[in-house]
């Protein structure tokens, strides 16, 4: 299936080419797909409220939550002239076609992807399914050419960006209340739209403002905001050393954060990081404000 057309006129779905197409009988899923998290990926207006891109599932299996599927671009000139043979179309006429006849008919048509941009990119973007407001995340786990030479997209679901807490926000001290709203709104956002790195960024941004409530400061940065938790409680318990578990989980998406920049990767020999530490910086947000009892 090189291309797919659908009919102006019925929205019934035609496989095959434009000189000759079958209708689709038994249909599976046809989402629009999105690229996120990298830059340079294809970005294309909508025809007639159908989708610039989209992803044709050809299997899912429901237990592991992976889906097989072949992605198609809009063709730059809409719409589509197809001729088909349909059986069921008595509204169409047969024309003298290709020494033979055939249903002429209109198309919004589809070219298969070559997904050539995608040849390089480390990581892999993730990919987001289906139209707000209902959507679904998926990570890339393999792209592989087939028989045709045209390649088949493996998709695996991702489960794991909803480690965002609930606020309880009765519970936050109020000059922060706003503040933390906004961050932990943010993380939401940019875990499931942007990148790893990203993440990561919008996890510490919040655990600065709530280091920054418990000092009373919420002018501090994260760094600044752990020191002075750590004072505290040596404050409070002069024989202990300062740490707990709230430290140990912001102290992990500082060093996270550093990371993420250029030179610090560079002049530290870590590598990249991945949508797994992204994870984790979420994870240790999640610990934090239910640890302090500012969500559930």
């Amino acid at each position: 299936m090189r291309e797919l057309g659908v009919c102006k006129s019925s929205g019934r779905l035609y496989e095959g080419n434009r000189n000759s197409g079958a209708p689709v009988v038994h249909q599976s899923p046809i989402l629009p797909i999105e690229f996120i998290g990298t830059s340079g990926l294809p970005t294309l207006k909508e025809v007639d409220g159908y989708s610039g891109i989209i992803f044709h599932e050809e299997s899912f299996d429901p237990i592991t939550k992976i889906r097989r599927g072949r992605v198609y671009l809009l063709n730059e000139s809409q719409p589509v002239t197809w001729r088909v043979q349909d059986s069921s179309r008595k509204d169409l006429d047969y024309e003298a076609w290709a020494n033979g006849a055939a249903q002429k008919l209109d198309t919004v048509g589809y070219n298969i992807d070559s997904l050539a941009y995608l040849l390089g990119l480390k990581p892999l973007p993730k990919v987001v399914l289906g139209q707000e407001p209902f959507q679904t995340y998926w990570k890339i786990l393999a792209i592989e050419t087939q028989y045709d030479g045209k390649p088949l997209l493996t998709l695996k679901a991702l489960s794991s960006f909803g480690a965002v807490p609930e606020l309880i926000e009765t519970q936050i001290p109020e000059q922060a209340r706003q503040l933390l709203v906004d961050a932990v709104e943010n993380v939401e956002a940019v875990a499931n739209r942007l990148g790893p790195i990203e993440t990561v960024d919008a996890c510490r941004s919040a655990l600065s403002v709530v280091l920054g409530a418990l000092a009373d400061d919420l002018t501090l940065d994260l760094g600044k905001g752990i020191n002075k938790r750590i004072a505290h409680n040596k404050e409070a318990n002069p024989n202990g050393n300062g740490q707990d578990l709230v430290i140990h989980n912001a102290e992990i998406v500082r060093r996270l954060h550093s990371r993420g920049k250029p030179n610090e990767s560079v002049k530290l020999k870590t590598r990249p990081i991945s949508d797994e530490d992204a994870n984790l910086a979420l994870n240790c947000l999640w610990f934090v404000l239910v640890e302090l009892g500012w969500a559930r």
